[in-house]
């Protein structure tokens, strides 16, 4: 069995949050990963994702990147995090920085002011990060990006998020709020009534991405209209690849095969990556992705989609971006309406 090329770490239960979307910080499981056990992750992972709860939480978050780094040389590797400790993380990155100048950092943005405290449970967390990002923007750190969850709670705070992100220059990703009961403990999520305006606010942030000449901002375009059409109640229309292209790992140390709706394969504390990923657990769990109905749409399944059907996705493109020049580029009002899938 070919070894994965993603992963998602979560190295800590622990979060200082109370997102609307996420229950992990109802979580009383104790963190047992530790910074050694990722001497046992596969080791030509092309990109990793650490996070939690807030990984910052952890006070050897450092020796994490640091046995990522060495371990997987080629990965790249992001640190998401809610940005709340602005002081710690800022310590923190110099430190990273040296452990591997390519780190990345993910802040979430989930609305202004105060439409995102009330998201992330917790009032101030807005100014934290935004403090944060204005320091490390400052600071000439080019690893910064921005990560907005969609819900019903925010799907009208599209707009001025991505204004924000693009008055500091940053990137932008945007994902749906999905039920994780795998993670996040959350077993239902109430889809958004998306309205005119906003539809119009997503044509408007994809078109803009189109109209740039960056390939990436193509591929965030489409991503968003993958988002979209998973807001609006799309369905599964690729074979997911949970198992196979991509796992998820928990602070237990036990893998599973996606942080959605995963299947446990195994125990990276207790056993040795081939044992996990060639036994009959593992094979069970990717047995139950084929049949999975779930439509998740995030960067781990989009990247095994991009993997799968490239032509599809530059087919899109290349009809997306000549819509948005001619300022013709429509998401369609329901799923019976599509314009470019």
């Amino acid at each position: 069995m070919q070894n994965p090329r993603d992963a998602i770490i979560a190295i800590t239960h622990r979060c200082n949050a109370r997102c609307t979307m996420c229950n992990i910080w109802q979580s009383q499981a104790a963190d047992v990963l530790m910074p050694e056990h990722m001497d046992r992750l596969p080791r030509d992972l092309a990109t990793i994702n650490i996070t939690g709860g807030e990984p910052f939480l952890r006070g050897d978050i450092v020796d994490f990147v640091a046995r990522c780094r060495k371990r997987c040389p080629r990965a790249t590797i992001t640190i998401s995090s809610n940005g709340i400790l602005t002081e710690q993380i800022c310590r923190a990155m110099p430190l990273l920085i040296k452990a591997d100048p390519r780190v990345r950092l993910a802040i979430s943005i989930d609305g202004i002011g105060a439409a995102h405290d009330e998201i992330r449970g917790r009032s101030g967390t807005f100014e934290h990060a935004r403090e944060l990002i204005e320091s490390l923007v400052a600071g000439g750190y080019r690893g910064l990006r921005l990560s907005m969850t969609i819900s019903d709670k925010n799907v009208r705070q599209l707009q001025a998020v991505a204004e924000m992100a693009d008055s500091a220059g940053l990137e932008l990703g945007v994902v749906a709020a999905h039920a994780g009961a795998t993670h996040l403990h959350v077993t239902k999520v109430d889809r958004p009534k998306v309205e005119d305006d906003s539809r119009r606010a997503f044509e408007r942030v994809a078109a803009g991405w189109l109209k740039s000449w960056r390939m990436k901002n193509w591929l965030r375009a489409h991503f968003l209209s993958g988002t979209y059409l998973r807001l609006i109640g799309g369905r599964k229309h690729f074979r997911c690849r949970a198992g196979r292209d991509f796992f998820f790992l928990q602070a237990d140390g036990t893998v599973h095969s996606c942080s959605v709706l995963g299947r446990a394969m195994g125990n990276i504390i207790a056993c040795e990556w081939n044992e996990i990923w060639s036994g009959a657990a593992a094979n069970d769990a990717r047995a139950f992705s084929t049949r999975c109905h779930e439509a998740c749409w995030m960067i781990c399944t989009a990247r095994s989609v991009y993997r799968q059907q490239p032509i599809r996705a530059i087919l899109w493109m290349a009809r997306a971006k000549a819509l948005a020049h001619l300022g013709l580029f429509r998401l369609p009002e329901t799923l019976e309406h599509r314009q470019c899938e």
